[in-house]
């Protein structure tokens, strides 16, 4: 039987112009080739996902390519296919979340670097999470980095260059590679069901967009997955219900139930998430991202939500259905940053048990926390006509809340 490839490695970038995102480091790195000047050691730094090792394969090839075009490798000479396929010695992946000690930097690293090429004209050694190495390891590698034998190219991948020591550092250039905005990562996918021969909905590739958080190989595993179910046209209630997800309208609802402090609407919600076996860090995480979204819609409408969704920012959508006012319409500023303060709290419970009564003790405090009490706002409205007739301007006082109860810490489980 034929191995099935994964979709992220059926359609990884094999050119500096498909690289979806990251336009300024493509150009770059395109130019440096093409002129002879790029430097023999180099550092992608970003979030997982956004392109650091395809495009050190990339450069791999640009650099060894017997055809190029203007720094682009032509993919069709014995060189491109030879990377391609990793039939080839002179490219070398290595991983340092499993090969970080200084023993696996002089049996298995140095010699690669001491032995010179044999079929390409560069060796490029790619080495992925770099910020694991050992201080020893560094020491091994640093005397290469100084003084490197010709022919080879060292390419650096990190998500946390923090871990880096600045003499290692100084001695690289340093790429960084962004989230991917939700408008590449979209227009992939489309890309890739045109290929595929399948079809969904927008709001389903948007859903998949968003969920990817910035990162094209979260949205195409994701993709993948949903590809697999056999559904000829995917929406976006396929996307929640195959991958788990609460469901943008029960979101809303508990998010209204908790601003209205309506316990029963709120518990029900609750309950249909737990028969349904939602992850409550799932569930916090969509309820938070919603009123995220939904302040950023107030702060731009001038202190609440607006009713009608084109006076939304471009590029902020609230869901909701076409032609109807956005979901959290009307809500205003304040109210949805005291839940969102309320939901950073919410957010510190460990474990399940944890986030369960943090969200059950949210949803049954909510008038406390949320919104103003109705008492409060009683004696205010009494208290000013005698403010007034007495023409006196009366001390600031802060509304007093109820403080949200703390989440019960279980202890923490053990890490594998």
């Amino acid at each position: 039987m034929v191995e099935q490839l994964a979709i992220y490695r059926r359609y990884r970038a094999s050119t500096f112009g498909e690289l979806r995102g990251q336009d300024p480091i493509a150009k770059t790195l395109r130019r440096a080739v093409a002129d002879g000047r790029l430097g023999h050691g180099l550092l992608f730094v970003g979030p997982r996902g956004t392109g650091k090792t395809s495009t050190a394969r990339i450069v791999a090839k640009a650099l060894n390519c017997l055809a190029p075009a203007d720094g682009e490798p032509c993919g069709s000479c014995t060189a491109c296919i030879a990377i391609r396929d990793g039939v080839t010695f002179d490219v070398v992946e290595s991983n340092a979340a499993t090969s970080n000690r200084i023993d696996d930097v002089r049996e298995d690293l140095i010699p690669l670097i001491t032995t010179p090429p044999t079929d390409l004209k560069r060796k490029v050694l790619i080495l992925d999470e770099v910020h694991r190495f050992t201080n020893d390891a560094w020491d091994a590698l640093l005397k290469w980095l100084e003084e490197p034998p010709p022919g080879i190219v060292f390419i650096f991948c990190t998500t946390d260059p923090s871990k880096i020591r600045p003499a290692i550092l100084s001695r690289l250039q340093r790429f960084d590679f962004r989230p991917l905005p939700q408008a590449s990562i979209a227009a992939k996918l489309n890309d890739i069901l045109a290929a595929e021969k399948r079809s969904a909905d927008p709001a389903a590739i948007e859903l998949l967009a968003r969920l990817a958080d910035g990162g094209m190989r979260d949205a195409e595993s994701m993709l993948d997955q949903l590809l697999s179910s056999g559904i000829e046209t995917l929406r976006a209630a396929d996307v929640e219900e195959l991958l788990g997800l609460p469901g943008a309208d029960r979101i809303v609802a508990l998010t209204e139930a908790i601003l209205d402090a309506d316990i029963p609407a709120g518990l029900a919600v609750l309950a249909d998430f737990e028969a349904r076996g939602r992850d409550p860090k799932v569930v916090v995480d969509h309820l938070t991202d919603l009123v995220r979204r939904a302040l950023h819609a107030a702060l731009a409408g001038g202190g609440s939500v607006p009713g009608d969704a084109a006076k939304l920012p471009t590029g902020l959508d609230l869901g909701g259905t076409p032609g109807t006012p956005p979901p959290l319409a009307g809500r205003s500023r304040d109210e949805l940053l005291r839940l969102a303060h309320a939901l950073r709290r919410t957010e510190g419970g460990r474990g399940d048990a944890d986030l369960r009564l943090g969200l059950e003790l949210l949803l049954l405090g909510g008038g406390a926390q949320v919104a103003p009490t109705a008492q409060a706002v009683a004696v205010s409205s009494a208290a000013a006509p005698a403010v007034a007739a007495a023409g006196a301007t009366p001390a600031t006082t802060p509304t007093r809340t109820r403080a949200t109860p703390a989440a019960a810490t279980a202890p923490a489980p053990a890490v594998a």
